[in-house]
């Protein structure tokens, strides 16, 4: 066989095994978890196709002379060993779970296949409890006490039981808490093996990417030359803006804004967290409207208005109802609805009805053009119940911490007489005093609710300083328009650097550039800043963190890069604001929560970090393959092939920074979950990624050679990107879908 067959035949495998992967994503949507990790994951012919790949690569690279380069034959010989180690994983270990009562003992497990495996000790439940974040619901561990044959296990979220090779991890748990599930692993020798070409591969990426021998040193020379044409780019933005003039039923009550804002710094426990009712207010408000703020009022006077002068914002047209069908039902003119819209002449709900029939019927189509209405419905109806208003904290019989809202009945519990009369009457004071305009009234039940919450609640509550940040980082938060903004002048700093402008012109086009880059780097730093403080984790545990962490991270590399490619300050901020964009329409309010314990460990944010890192790269180098591709429409060789070398230079840290942040991924699965790889969907589309993104490092690829194939290959690949983030959160089924 000669080389070049082997070339190709290599090729071949690996990009059916690409569609192999991305088959399996799809059907396991359709089929299940269970049906592909039989039919494909688990499969002989499966793993036969990566033996045969690893085979012939290997072969590959001693024909190549490889070992003339050390640090590309440890990179290769690296992926070798990962996967030995996922072939010893395939072929010794075993899988199952465990389920115990407290002072029960068993000494098998029941496999996934549903046979029994004996381990040859005996477990024994000792204990089992849920931890909880101070003063709340919200658990921050589960923790099971177990014994091996007389030993003590302990097992939690981010912690495994290990005894005789076995493995253990939290699974569930009973709802009397006398019982808990644990999945069990068995790989003697799959992990081991595995972690040593993680090391391997790290060592090898970082020797690769400064060695003096690498071509990236190349192109990085060839990137930094001077020449080339400009990016034509049309762009058309279009913003609409409906508003509706609210129907005044009656006076409105005038509430002192002071007054509503020492109300919005009262704590409560909300979102299974205790922050101040300002977050609660800014949720409210947002999800009924589209915004924090409605008619120059800001959430605290809103959602204060809501809560003392119901009779009033009951007619105001503040609900936002986007459904044609939805509108129709509730008789509306447009989109905007009072909460009175949805009740009929007889003191019904004008939608249980056809709500009830689309769930009869299985009308999908119905039951999602009615659940947004619904849902602002309910939200309003959560006020009233007391949902968001949890203020007034009680030590229940077993001496746990809880809250009630005013007017709800204390069950679990007791207080002094004198306590229960102001828990169950302050409120009604306060709503006298801002109705009748009694300000220094008010402002003195205010402070005398929050002092009660601090003798009830001491150590629990929020400081005043974290409460201030809080509200300090709603408010920053709340300012949408920046990111319009920022998009707004990133595109027309693309459009004028396409344009033939004097030297003194451009000079000061590329100063306002620097300039936008450095405001949008102040500013999303301090959104993850403030973030950070109030949720107690690093921002980076889901989708609306994520982006506009990427965000920062791409202004961070633009701002690094900027002075020797010009081109990258140019799209760096475009980028950036896209980002923001997408996290702001994917979630228009979201929520700072409890990190769930599974979400606690640090080789998360780790992980999410360097990904984001690479994928910021790939969007640079999209947007750089987008100039590319004019370039040479144009005729423009030189600016072509420097953008070419521009992208091969960027393609060694992007890669590794990829590889590296799955690794991690891997090594933080393997603690949590007691496996390294679960051909979750985001797992999977993630190695395609690392694959597809690899593919041009192979200098011997003769299609990539010309500069317009590279720049077309790179434009296509971060579709795959696309999928990876989007794809895999919101249209295939997995794990990862929180993020």
């Amino acid at each position: 066989m000669t080389m070049n067959k082997l070339k190709y035949g290599i090729l071949l495998l690996t990009a059916l095994l690409i569609a192999v992967l991305m088959t399996a994503t799809i059907v396991e949507s359709s089929k299940g978890t269970p049906f592909v990790a039989e039919h494909i994951y688990g499969s002989t012919w499966f793993v036969l196709l990566w033996a045969t790949i690893a085979t012939l690569s290997t072969v590959y690279m001693g024909l190549s002379k490889l070992h003339r380069r050390p640090w590309l034959l440890l990179l290769h010989g690296s992926l070798m060993v990962i996967l030995l180690g996922a072939l010893l994983s395939w072929l010794t270990s075993d899988s199952g779970t465990i389920h115990l009562r407290q002072g029960q003992s068993t000494s098998t497990l029941v496999k996934t296949d549903g046979l029994v495996r004996d381990m040859g000790f005996r477990l024994t439940l000792k204990d089992f409890h849920v931890d909880y974040y101070p003063g709340t619901d919200a658990p921050v561990d589960y923790v099971s006490r177990l014994t091996a044959d007389h030993e003590t296990v302990d097992i939690s979220m981010n912690h495994i039981g290990q005894y005789a090779g076995y493995r253990f991890t939290q699974s569930g748990y009973d709802s009397d808490m006398r019982g808990t599930t644990l999945g069990v692993y068995y790989d003697p020798w799959g992990i081991a093996v595995t972690y040593l070409g993680y090391v391997l591969l790290l060592v090898s990426l970082m020797g690769t990417l400064f060695s003096k021998r690498t071509r990236m040193r190349s192109y990085y020379h060839q990137a930094l030359q001077k020449g080339g044409s400009k990016l034509t780019v049309a762009v058309l933005l279009a913003l609409t803006c409906m508003t509706a003039i609210p129907t005044r039923a009656q006076e409105q009550v005038k509430i002192d804004e002071g007054v509503a804002r020492n109300f919005g710094n009262i704590c409560v426990l909300y979102n299974s967290r205790i922050c101040p009712i300002n977050t609660v207010a800014t949720d409210f408000v947002t999800k009924l409207c589209g915004r924090p703020s409605w008619k120059g009022l800001s959430a605290n006077e809103v959602f204060a208005g809501w809560v003392f002068d119901v009779p009033y914002w009951e007619t105001v047209k503040m609900i936002e109802v986007k459904d044609k069908h939805a509108q129709a039902l509730l008789g509306l003119s447009d989109k905007w609805a009072s909460f009175s819209d949805f009740w009929n002449q007889y003191n019904e709900y004008k939608l249980e009805k056809p709500l009830k029939q689309a769930a009869l019927s299985g009308d999908k189509k119905l039951q999602k053009q009615l659940r947004d209405a619904d849902e602002k419905f309910n939200i309003v109806r959560m006020l009233y119940g007391g949902e968001m208003l949890k203020m007034f904290p009680y030590k229940n019989r077993q001496g746990k911490l809880s809250w009630i809202a005013p007017g709800q009945p204390m069950t679990d519990g007791t207080l002094p007489e004198k306590e229960l009369y102001f828990v169950k009457k302050s409120m009604d004071f306060l709503a006298e005093a801002v109705i009748t305009g009694n300000t220094p009234r008010a402002e003195e039940l205010v402070d005398k609710i929050a002092d009660y919450q601090q003798i009830r609640a001491k150590g629990v509550i929020p400081c005043r300083a974290a409460i201030y940040t809080e509200t300090a980082y709603n408010a920053v938060n709340a300012q949408r328009w920046t990111v319009m903004v920022y998009l707004s002048l990133s595109l027309v700093l693309v459009i004028v650097s396409t344009l033939r402008l004097a030297e003194r012109w451009q000079r000061r086009c590329r100063q306002l550039t620097r300039g936008l880059i450095v405001v949008m780097v102040a500013h999303t730093t301090l959104l993850l800043g403030l973030r950070w403080v109030v949720s107690g984790h690093l921002p980076m545990s889901n989708g609306y963190e994520t982006m506009q962490f990427m965000a920062w991270a791409t202004l961070l590399l633009t701002l690094w890069l900027q002075r020797r490619f010009e081109v990258l300050a140019k799209f760096g901020p475009l980028l950036a604001a896209f980002a923001l964009l997408v996290a702001m329409i994917t979630d228009s309010n979201p929520q700072v929560t409890q990190l769930m314990p599974v979400l606690q460990s640090p080789l998360l944010s780790v992980h999410v970090m360097v990904i984001m890192f690479a994928y910021a790269l790939f969007g640079l180098m999209a947007l750089t393959a987008i100039q590319g591709l004019v370039a040479h429409r144009q005729g423009h060789q030189a600016t072509e092939d420097q953008l070419a070398a521009l992208s091969r230079f960027l393609l060694y840290p992007a890669v590794a920074l990829l590889a590296i942040g799955i690794f991690i991924g891997a090594v933080w699965a393997n603690v949590s979950w007691g496996r390294y790889w679960s051909w979750d969907s985001k797992e999977t589309w993630a190695l395609i990624t690392l694959l597809i993104y690899a593919a041009p490092l192979h200098n011997d690829l003769q299609w990539m050679r010309p500069s317009w194939h590279l720049h077309l290959y790179l434009l296509l690949a971060f579709l795959s990107v696309l999928m990876t983030y989007f794809g895999a959160n919101y249209f295939l089924a997995g794990f990862h879908s929180y993020a």
